[in-house]
């Protein structure tokens, strides 16, 4: 196969560059070279110590996202009469001669006991009681 002009171009690129970087390396002093190694080592132990405490979140994430989906699939899925939630009401069918007005209920000529005898004692202890509070 035939190399294109544009992956020699790269080719010499990239050698021209690794000649420099050795170039620029080969010329460094034995103390910087010894800092960058020291530095260099502080910075893999530091990754190797993070990926070593890092392992539980690659262990706990998913499982907690697997664990949520589940309750919410629970919960979606969970019949209304299990939520507590209120039964629709049944409407109740009227009759159509029945008067549906308060006011043609009052008028319909029916005896309506609308106040029992312990509600009239009610009233009358409540008027005794606040009638000294100056309530009226």
């Amino acid at each position: 196969m035939k190399e294109h002009p544009d992956d020699r171009d790269e080719a010499e690129l990239e050698r021209h560059a690794r000649n420099l970087f050795q170039a620029s390396v080969d010329d460094l002093d034995a103390a910087t070279r010894s800092r960058l190694h020291r530095s260099r080592q502080q910075a893999l132990d530091a990754a190797a110590g993070r990926k070593r405490t890092g392992w539980r979140w690659t262990v706990w994430v998913p499982a907690g996202a697997l664990a949520a989906s589940v309750l919410a699939a629970a919960l979606l899925l969970r019949s209304p009469s299990e939520t507590g939630a209120p039964e629709p009401v049944a409407v109740i069918p009227t009759n159509a001669d029945a008067p549906q007005d308060p006011l043609e209920l009052l008028t319909a000529g029916e005896d309506l006991d609308l106040a029992t005898e312990a509600d009239l004692e009610f009233y009358a202890w409540v008027e005794l009681a606040t009638a000294d509070d100056g309530v009226g």
